[in-house]
């Protein structure tokens, strides 16, 4: 099969669309005939192995509705005995490499590449480069050699796999190097790529969205005027020259757009939506969400050339969802397996966590991903796109996502964080709100002893510090601290469980959630207890 880049050449752009973007031009059902044709597969193929056989029984199931009913929703744990080992000989193929994705509470959860999930990986990453540069269908703009600046952590990290498998299939130009990004921390790495695009110019730029925002804060700020040796580059001269004219005739400081000319940028992270107006504003053009997790593996869904909602890709994995009200129902009685609908099955405006099975001899089956997805289009009559469309919700209630390379937090790693303080107390909540320009996690606390808030603060974030790298990764990156406190007014919860009691709510409900509660909840025990901050 010809190369894409040679096709681009020869002007047969059209053929390069269809081979990656087409799943843009089918029908819904179309689209489940794929995913059904590929389950079948992968379950022939799982019923050999050992794993398979430990999660499915000895029979594999013969049909899509004998798999939902028969196959039970999974999680890491139902794996960890043969991934965390990494058994190969257990597999339903045999891996070529071996990723690792960070998972709750600073653990590492790993995850087998085959030979054929590899090559998917680099198709996706290929198709989302694709609409990240355009705004028309079938229009290719994205040209062989292109300067790519992909701020991603690199291999074990599913992220580098990505980069890698690209680089096999698109003669893209990496600044750095693939080979130079794996020998530097992430933060290097992102400082050289825009350092070394000061010579050669960028095309493209993939990243998390808030590396994108702090960039530009930094050059807001009139970071580009400091002077370095590097920049006595006549390349780089010229470029400052350029840029320099560009944001006097704006009346403005220089900005990442008057540098670089890009022609897409790749975002992912939860905090996408939060961020995008001030990505635009700095680099001159709409980013491109992508929808990614090391278990699907790489990227499962990516938004159309109109940005409007992300379009999941039928051959990557087999897709199921779980509506809103049975996750919560599950979460009450953990014997209860809760129902599933597919693609051509959901409603809009529910809220569905998404449960994936890998194709291509992966390992994961009914997988659960913690992540909430709503859908907005059940398909989008302007452009002819017959897909359903969906935009993040957030995660599953018990868990908190800062960024893509912090982690999962869940309630343990808080609840130890706050006990290696020291300081005594009474009941907390924590959730993830935006705090100033960035995303962070506030703490409402009801102290037995009199603390300052800032105290509290500052000794929490210490902890979080010392219990979780991720986390670290996220402060040293960023330059922030990511937490903020509220001190409780002692006996706040108390009166906050007898209004409670007193409307009548189940026994279960008498106290908040201490992960992520709801603004109604926060704002009661606000009024409860008449909170100051720090």
């Amino acid at each position: 099969m010809e190369k894409p880049a040679d096709l681009i050449r020869q002007g047969r752009s059209e053929e390069v669309w269809k081979r990656y973007c087409g799943f843009l031009d089918i029908t819904l059902e179309q689209f489940m005939d794929i995913q059904e044709r590929l389950l079948l597969e992968q379950l022939q193929l799982m019923g050999r192995s050992e794993l398979g056989r430990t999660i499915m029984g000895e029979h594999p199931p013969q049909s899509v509705q004998e798999f939902r009913e028969r196959v039970p929703i999974t999680t890491y744990e139902d794996y960890a005995f043969c991934l965390d080992e990494r058994k190969e000989d257990l597999l339903p193929e045999k891996p070529v490499a071996w990723a690792h994705t960070s998972g709750r509470s600073g653990s590492y959860k790993w995850y087998p590449c085959t030979a054929r999930s590899f090559a998917k990986i680099g198709e996706g990453v290929l198709a989302w480069l694709i609409l990240s540069t355009t705004n028309q269908r079938g229009v290719v703009r994205l040209e062989p050699g292109d300067i790519l600046v992909y701020n991603v952590a690199s291999r074990p990290y599913m992220s580098g796999f990505g980069a890698m498998s690209l680089a096999e299939l698109f003669e893209m130009r990496y600044v750095p190097t693939v080979e130079e990004m794996e020998q530097m921390s992430f933060q290097e790495r992102i400082q050289a790529g825009f350092r070394m695009g000061m010579r050669t110019g960028i095309d493209v730029v993939g990243s998390i969205s808030s590396v994108l925002v702090k960039i530009g804060d930094e050059f807001s700020k009139g970071a580009s005027a400091k002077v370095s040796a590097a920049m006595l580059h006549p390349a780089v001269l010229a470029r400052m020259g350029r840029a320099w004219v560009r944001s006097r005739l704006a009346r403005r400081a220089i900005l990442p757009r008057d540098l670089w000319r890009v022609k897409g940028i790749m975002v992912s992270g939860m905090d996408t939506d939060i961020y995008r107006d001030r990505i635009r504003e700095y680099w001159g053009v709409e980013p491109t969400e992508g929808y990614g997790m090391t278990e699907g593996p790489a990227t499962i869904a990516v938004q159309a050339w109109d940005r409007k909602g992300l379009y999941f890709l039928p051959d990557v994995s087999f897709l199921e969802f779980i509506p809103e009200t049975e996750w919560t129902r599950w979460r009450a009685d953990e014997s209860y397996m809760p129902k599933t609908v597919l693609l051509n099955e959901v409603e809009l405006g529910t809220r569905y966590e998404v449960v994936l099975t890998n194709f291509y001899g992966g390992p994961m089956m009914r997988y659960r991903l913690h992540d909430l997805v709503e859908f907005v289009r059940y398909r989008d009559e302007d452009e002819g796109i017959e897909l359903p469309s969906m935009t993040f919700a957030g995660r599953v209630a018990d868990l908190i996502d800062l960024a893509n390379f912090t982690g999962l937090i869940d309630e343990k790693l808080i609840w130890q964080a706050i006990a290696n303080t020291g300081i005594p107390h009474e009941e907390w909540a924590v959730r993830k709100e935006l705090l100033g320009e960035h995303a962070g996690l506030h703490l409402y606390i009801e102290l037995k002893e009199d603390v300052a808030a800032e105290d509290v603060a500052q000794r929490v974030h210490e902890q979080l510090m010392d219990l979780n790298p991720f986390y670290v990764d996220l402060v040293s990156f960023l330059e922030i601290r990511p937490m903020q406190v509220t001190v409780l007014r002692q006996g706040t919860f108390q009166r906050y469980t007898q209004k409670q009691m007193a409307a009548g709510v189940d026994v279960a409900h008498l106290k908040p959630r201490h992960m992520n509660a709801p603004d109604a909840v926060i704002a009661d025990l606000l009024h409860a207890g008449d909170g100051t901050g720090g």
